[in-house]
């Protein structure tokens, strides 16, 4: 008796057996920086010492408890993240991944409003589930059908918003997409048409979210707050998680029944979400991932210190903010090919839906002068014909 994993990954020839703060070991020996930080994920890097003692300390005294009862790291993770909210008065439901969160979100949009329209956009990912696949742009539909309507529109145009419409969901950010950012007054005339119709505006802020642009959260960074809004991937340093945010006049109104989940909201990964909340509204931490960010760019180029002189080397220019960043390729160059390379050099960096755009992830722990190294990887592609 056999049994394999189905073939549903295709992964670089080397497996990674330990981390270390922003470092990975591979199982030939070589150690690299990981500036994907596992898709968003690793928010603190790896093997972080305050988050595996807050991990073994809550093992130790509750590990896991039915929603039934309440527990301590709860009402803790409920005060830490408060700390870190837009504005307003919010109402938090845990589960345990990104596409579950969005789903919540859908699901509250059409209860409250009493519609069964959605507007999605050209380009977007929210998740591999029903009514997340439903409104993620994709060449392989993955169910028969959506659960209910969907409407599909350009990135950058809030034209389909009228009375029919339950929820507008986007990413403040489109990561997969190849890192592409909203074109200026998009977010506020998505807000302005929701207000005006009685939409509900949802950010999916799976990948933008837990200080990844240099803020808390893609709202405080725009300027724009929106009615929901999800997260999951680094919300827990590493342990699954999902969370649907919701302005409360509009939690109040979310039928009796419509949520629940069995392992969304236990205590040691709730207890793990406390510990990243707290890092992020630490002193000096979105500083420094701003910081950070500003030192990747110039890396990216192969700019001097001073960030003058033309861009040299494979990278056309850089766009995203924090670190979300997307890496624009000159004409002729690979993504693939190019992150290969940069892997054989000592840097991981990822891939997206672009093929000419790579994606800059990195732990939100790591110092700006890491930047150095990607800076050299870079500069040594400069002789070397990438093919395409």
């Amino acid at each position: 008796m056999t049994l394999r994993e189905m073939n549903a990954y295709k992964r670089l020839p080397s497996p990674a057996v330990a981390a270390d703060g922003c470092d990975l070991v591979l199982a030939d020996g070589r150690r690299v920086l990981d500036l994907y930080g596992g898709h968003c994920v690793n928010t603190l890097g790896g093997g972080d010492r305050a988050l595996g003692e807050v991990l073994r300390s809550q093992w130790d005294r509750l590990s896991f408890q039915t929603n039934l009862l309440d527990h301590p790291p709860r009402i803790a993770f409920l005060e830490a993240f408060a700390k870190n909210l837009p504005p307003g008065d919010w109402e938090v439901f845990c589960t345990n991944s990104g596409a579950e969160a969005n789903e919540n979100a859908l699901k509250i949009a059409l209860a409250v409003t009493g519609r069964r329209r959605v507007v999605a956009f050209a380009g977007a990912f929210h998740g591999r589930t029903a009514g997340a696949a439903a409104v993620t742009d994709t060449k392989n539909p993955q169910f028969p059908s959506a659960p209910f309507d969907v409407v599909r529109s350009p990135w950058g145009d809030a034209t389909a918003v009228d009375g029919t419409v339950a929820a507008v969901i986007l990413e403040p950010i489109q990561s997969l997409a190849g890192v592409v950012e909203p074109p200026a007054g998009f977010l506020e005339s998505l807000r302005k048409a929701c207000d005006a119709h009685g939409a509900t505006l949802i950010f999916d802020e799976v990948q933008t979210g837990n200080g990844r642009l240099g803020r808390p959260w893609a709202s405080q960074h725009f300027g724009v707050v929106p009615d929901l809004f999800t997260t999951a991937k680094g919300a827990a340093g590493g342990l699954p998680i999902g969370l649907t945010l919701a302005k409360s006049q509009i939690a109040a109104r979310v039928p009796a029944g419509l949520l629940g989940s069995t392992f969304g909201g236990g205590p040691l990964v709730l207890a793990a979400a406390t510990e990243v909340s707290r890092r992020i509204a630490a002193p000096g931490f979105l500083e420094n991932v701003r910081a950070t960010s500003a030192a990747l760019r110039k890396a990216a180029l192969c700019l001097s210190e001073e960030g003058r002189g033309a861009a040299r080397g494979p990278i056309e220019r850089v766009r995203g903010s924090g670190l979300l960043l997307g890496l624009v390729l000159r004409p002729g160059n690979a993504g693939a090919a190019v992150r290969d390379a940069l892997l054989a050099r000592g840097v991981l960096v990822g891939t997206s839906d672009d093929p000419r755009v790579l994606r800059l992830s990195p732990p939100l722990t790591l110092p700006p002068s890491a930047a150095a190294q990607l800076a050299e990887a870079v500069s040594s592609l400069t002789s070397l014909e990438v093919p395409a």
